[in-house]
């Protein structure tokens, strides 16, 4: 793959023949449109890495805003007013209209951060009906409709949220797109006294899933992650709710174990379960797991890792393991368990599943609703119910989400942490087949955190928490749920606590160590070139580890034992010679002054 930023270098080439006439077609055609790549990227048939795209969701919010939703939140009928609130559809058209007048005065000047050369701005509703600013942004020459980019600003609990798609991941290599995102969507509403944080709201992102639905990439990337719990905890994200980490729970971290299983059987091929057609996916049936799949239906051959035989059962096998995952993973021990009631808007039971580290509920096809709008997708291109289902059949933002970021402080922070991912991805696309990691230190905090309170003499505090879950258990549920059990999140952190110093330390090495072969490995699939010698992959993503973790290592007693070899300490070296700067890249935690849950 050619690097990115070659196609998206304005200047034409030089011609190798110097005799070569302004005749010469390579010269006299105009330079493509910018949105031009959204034909192939909009593709539901287009699988490679130049065709794929990203969905941005970065979040901002004020002591005031926090306020108003303590005010409103206490029920339904009251977060009405919270979303209609002068306040904040003022605060959200004010954003919206610096953006575009920013667009318009760098229109007079030639174009739009030599990008586009039309903006447009307009209020439209959002998929649970509220009034929303769309900015959309296109090019003159380029006149398909889809061809635009809208950046799209409203309210969510909390805060006010950007949603930016599609976006073709290309663009994240243009360091003029990333300028526009910076200037546009992160210095304007903190201009108008908005601002990141940690607690409240995140940076969300999606990918593609039509880049994903290929050899065995997707249940690589999931597996992947499941073999980092740390990465929505300790370092891309805090312990919560909303991402809920693949391994917080033991029966959570065993269904994963189980579905991965599965899909390596052959369990999801459909030699096994029967070819899908549309109406599989319609009507949301069809994808369990085959209990006697037949052999050799899954290759490990390096050759063709993944599903055997045709492109068509290759999709249909991923396709089938993501729509399990959602039921039969992603729905155990999921965020706000206690909120799957029919009355609830916000936490519908068919939403509860998404509140996970990784969500797979935008996998549509065409024809599906909209998993939050209940509009149906792309009407026009409704296939048979009983056609085979086909790549084609993807809905054209069908997208495999990743949930657990928090705010982030810059554009060029959000942008690095999508491609981390992206390179991340290509880098088990060339090494698939990932293995299973089946302990970790960290499962002391997750899984087995009532045994680590246990086993430290933390009986009284474990009575502590399940007391205070039944109670809180009741009461998010309308009194329908008698349990107590204990939310993961407060199980991480008590666990945490009850550890000696030196038990912290290990977790501490463990988190470092596997975030930095993490980001070293996907730094291979980087195409732009290093910008220091030696070069620093985690020159970008140093920061995104917990500052606690490196006290940890710092203050253990067999650290200063240690060679400077060491990856661990080598890591807490360079972070100790720029601590302030690693630390101004990090949000703060709450702005309305709360302390994180890691302060006892």
């Amino acid at each position: 793959m050619l690097p990115p930023s070659a196609a998206l270098d304005p200047t034409p080439p030089a011609p190798e023949d110097a005799s070569a006439t302004v005749s010469d077609p390579d010269l006299t055609a105009p330079e493509p449109a910018f949105t031009s790549v959204l034909s192939d990227v909009r593709d539901a048939t287009r699988s490679e890495w130049d065709c794929a795209w990203v969905g941005m969701e970065p979040t901002f919010t004020n002591p005031k805003i926090l306020r108003l939703w303590h005010r409103y939140s206490r029920d339904e009928a009251t977060e009405v007013k919270f979303f209609n609130h002068p306040y904040l559809l003022k605060m959200e058209q004010s954003v919206a209209k610096a953006i575009a007048k920013k667009c318009k005065k760098a229109l007079r000047a030639g174009s739009i951060y030599g990008l586009f050369d039309q903006v447009k701005r307009h209020e439209d509703l959002d998929q649970w009906g509220d009034v929303r600013q769309d900015v959309t942004l296109r090019c003159q020459s380029d006149a398909a409709p889809h061809h635009a980019l809208h950046v799209r600003f409203g309210m969510d609990p909390e805060t006010l949220e950007f949603s930016i798609k599609p976006v073709p991941v290309r663009w994240l290599y243009d360091e003029r797109f990333v300028q526009l995102l910076q200037e546009l969507v992160w210095d304007i509403p903190q201009q108008k006294g908005l601002a990141p944080s940690i607690a409240h709201g995140g940076c969300q992102f999606s990918i593609s899933a039509k880049t994903y639905l290929r050899g065995s990439l997707l249940c690589d990337d999931l597996a992947d992650k499941w073999n980092h719990p740390e990465l929505s905890t300790w370092v891309m994200d805090y312990p919560n709710c909303d991402d809920r980490c693949f391994r917080a729970t033991r029966r959570r971290r065993e269904a994963f174990q189980r579905i991965i299983a599965q899909y390596w059987a052959g369990a999801f091929h459909p030699r096994a379960i029967g070819e899908l057609v549309v109406e599989n996916a319609f009507f949301d049936h069809g994808f369990a797991p085959a209990a006697s799949p037949p052999e050799g239906l899954m290759s490990r051959y390096p050759s063709s890792v993944g599903p055997i035989g045709t492109p068509r059962e290759i999709f249909q096998t991923n396709f089938a393991f993501a729509r399990a995952v959602r039921l039969l993973a992603q729905n155990i021990h999921p965020g706000y368990w206690q909120q799957a009631h029919p009355d609830s808007v916000g936490y519908r039971p068919d939403q509860i599943m998404r509140y996970s580290e990784g969500n797979l509920n935008r996998l549509r096809i065409v024809g599906e609703y909209h998993v939050k709008s209940g509009q149906v997708l792309d009407p026009a291109r409704i296939p048979e119910l009983d056609a085979p289902l086909e790549q084609a059949h993807l809905y054209d933002e069908a997208s495999w989400e990743n949930r657990a970021q928090y705010g982030r402080t810059s554009a060029r922070d959000f942008v690095e942490a999508i491609l981390l991912d992206v390179h991340r991805a290509q880098y088990l696309q060339k090494f698939p087949g990932v293995r299973l990691r089946q302990s970790l230190l960290q499962d002391q905090l997750h899984g087995d955190a009532e045994e680590t309170l246990i086993r430290h003499g933390q009986e009284a505090r474990l009575d502590e928490l399940r007391t205070a879950a039944r109670k809180s258990n009741l009461e998010g549920s309308g009194q329908r749920i008698h349990s107590d059990f204990i939310e993961p999140e407060d199980l991480f952190w008590a666990a945490w606590h009850a550890l000696p110093k030196g038990e912290q330390a290990a977790i501490a090495r463990e988190v470092i160590l596997g975030f930095t072969e993490r980001v070293t490995e996907a730094s291979t699939c980087d195409p732009r070139p290093q910008s220091s010698s030696p070069p620093d992959p985690l020159a970008w993503h140093r920061h995104r580890i917990h500052p606690i973790l490196w006290q940890a290592v710092a203050s253990d007693t067999t650290t200063a034992t240690l060679q400077s070899r060491d990856p661990v300490v080598r890591e807490l070296a360079r972070y100790q010679q720029d601590e302030a700067l690693y630390l101004s890249r990090r949000p703060p935690f709450d702005l309305s002054g709360g302390a994180g849950p890691w302060v006892r």
